[in-house]
């Protein structure tokens, strides 16, 4: 009973705050290309993006360059603004190709984010440059400090100037808003929140695992979105299927120890649909859910849980939790690390 009246007081409040978030559906949204998937707040300024966001490692990482047009200009016309990439994927790959399809012909339409994994001041300066260059642009909508992993790496990162580079970026102009990612643990997350706050410091954004199975074992969740709300910051949502590992899939964080035979294919096991783990996370108060798509299929299906999302109810949302949660932890969510800080 605890732990159901802990996930209630919860979710109240993030409802509370998530209320911040939504949408006026209401009012039709429309650019020069034409309608826009419905918006959410992502920063303190009330700037609002596309709910769904294509994600860069995906496209990037799609060998028919065809396919890869295809996929842009489908995403286009189904009315996604949101575009992600980092500069590590496929070694600037996802940028080259972003740049290549989407910003000449949309940069006015488009908000693109990007990420750096450098671990100096000198590295960051130069995957600025080289994002920039790459993406055919003198102006990154978002840039992030990518995958933070350790309160050791937090320290390392702001000694070695990483910090100094993206605050000196957002100063000059060269990109609009700056935020964090991270997949390992919700405690490092809130240790580097932590050494922002005593720095007088603050981002914009926050990049983080959200999915349903995320309640049951080391949640960000529970944990970080409450700090972040606090803080207004904007909730970027990934690994909302765990990165495929809910579905049975390896995907390039499972260890060698896990057996591929050991991933349970939770959607089949349990009945629940691949809409209803999306619609989880869209009742979270997420500015947006990055999804990485393979297909044609799974991109018309992904926006279309958007378009036709209702907000679940507590109760519901509790119930999905209930309904997976014998899932949850390290097999599944291989990509987390359990950390004692």
């Amino acid at each position: 009973m605890k732990n159901r009246r802990e996930f209630i007081k919860s979710s109240a409040l993030l409802g509370v705050f998530g209320m911040l978030h939504q949408w006026a559906s209401a009012i039709p949204l429309a650019d020069n290309h034409g309608d826009i998937l419905p918006m959410r707040r992502l920063v303190r300024n009330g700037e609002k993006v596309t709910a769904f966001s294509l994600g860069g490692w995906h496209l990037g990482n799609e060998k028919d360059p065809v396919v890869a047009e295809k996929m842009v200009e489908m995403c286009m016309d189904m009315r996604v603004r949101f575009y992600d990439t980092a500069r590590g994927y496929q070694n600037g790959g996802s940028e080259e190709r972003i740049g290549r399809l989407l910003v000449p012909k949309y940069r006015d339409q488009i908000f693109i984010m990007t990420k750096s994994h450098a671990k100096s001041g000198e590295q960051a300066r130069e995957h600025l440059e080289l994002s920039l260059r790459a993406l055919k642009t003198d102006q990154l909508d978002l840039w992030q400090i990518h995958t933070f992993t350790t309160p050791e790496d937090v320290d390392q990162r702001i000694e070695n100037g990483v910090l100094d580079v993206f605050l000196k970026a957002k100063e000059e102009g060269k990109t609009r808003y700056i935020g964090f990612t991270g997949h390992q643990s919700p405690l490092t997350h809130l240790y580097f929140l932590k050494r922002l706050e005593e720095l007088g410091l603050a981002m914009d954004t926050c990049q983080l695992p959200l999915n349903v199975l995320d309640p049951s074992f080391e949640s960000f969740q529970k944990q970080v979105i409450p700090v972040l709300l606090e803080k207004e910051y904007g909730i970027i949502a990934m690994k909302t299927m765990s990165g495929g590992s809910m579905m049975g899939k390896r995907i390039d964080t499972t260890p060698e120890w896990i057996k591929t035979d050991m991933i349970p294919d939770m959607v089949r096991e349990t009945g629940i649909t691949p809409a209803q783990l999306h619609q989880y996370v869209y009742s979270l108060p997420v500015s947006t859910l990055v999804s990485g798509c393979t297909t044609m299929a799974e991109l018309e299906h992904n926006i279309g849980v958007l378009q036709n999302f209702k907000n679940l109810s507590n109760s519901d949302m509790q119930s999905l939790v209930e309904l997976v949660k014998p899932y949850a932890g390290l097999i599944v969510e291989n990509y987390k690390r359990v950390l004692d800080i």
